[in-house]
């Protein structure tokens, strides 16, 4: 029985193996052939990159470094083509044998690949984006997001976007069993022109996952773009949740990314 035990587990992790990477496959492979019509119109091809930083309660840190291409495949449409690596670590408490709470360290990695379609507009732009996750921990991932920005005058714009990911893996609750989670998460601000490079973007965050849990958070934050292809910025974060309190306080994030 413990022969069969192994060898079907041993098949069930040759299946998930072939599927993620026949995913990661096709992935590459839609990519490949959106190059390919971007070059066969002459279509303007671009780098990007960029550095994000996010800290916070309980020694949280998140390092992520990202590279990525962007096609021009029109005046005011962009396919974007990006890879993120995303560094992991924070502290929690867990009871040993002898019922004492003892302090350990989570640290994980996570590689993202993402395409987005971006359109934009003298008054209105948005962006569809499709992502595929995968990292240590056996973490498994996918993510959609879309968003829009409309400037109803001059110096403002209001942003609303919808996220939703579903993920298997003990990534926030190492204490856990991995299992598959859905988390959708609705975003509304603005973004205020102070001056010419430098705005103030104010955000607040309704939250919700598959097993009933509920959050919310507000960010506010400043934006500074001397160039069109520099973005500088700086965010504080309050995050509150009904149910899994480890993560529940104060956040920063810093970010240096060029769009080019």
């Amino acid at each position: 029985m413990l022969l069969k035990s192994r060898s079907k587990k041993e098949m069930n992790g040759k299946k998930r193996r072939f599927y993620l990477r026949r995913k990661i496959f096709l992935i590459l492979l839609g990519m490949l052939m959106i190059l390919a019509r971007a070059e066969s119109l002459r279509a303007e091809v671009k780098p990007q990159f960029g550095l994000d930083y996010f800290a916070g309660t309980n020694q949280l840190q998140i390092f992520s470094p990202w590279a990525g291409l962007r096609l021009s495949l029109s005046y005011r449409a962009s396919f974007i083509v990006r890879y993120h690596y995303q560094n992991f670590s924070y502290d929690y408490k867990i009871y040993d044998g002898g019922g004492s709470l003892v302090s350990k360290t989570f640290k994980a990695k996570v590689n993202r690949l993402t395409g987005t379609l971006y359109l934009g507009g003298e008054k209105l732009s948005g962006y569809v984006n499709y992502s595929h996750l995968y990292g240590t921990h056996q973490y498994r991932g996918y993510l959609v997001d879309s968003g829009l920005e409309l400037r109803f005058i001059k110096p403002v714009s209001a942003l609303v976007s919808l996220y939703g990911i579903r993920e298997k893996t003990v990534l926030w609750r190492p204490q856990e069993e991995a299992r598959w989670r859905n988390t959708y998460s609705l975003k509304t601000g603005v973004k205020i022109w102070m001056i010419k490079s430098l705005a103030l973007n104010p955000n607040i965050y309704l939250i919700k996952n598959s097993e009933g849990q509920r959050a919310t958070a507000f960010s506010v934050g400043l934006v500074y773009s001397p160039n069109w292809w520099l973005a500088i910025t700086g965010y504080y974060f309050r995050y509150n949740e009904t149910a899994f309190y480890i993560f529940y306080g104060n956040y920063m994030s810093l970010g240096l990314n060029f769009f080019f």
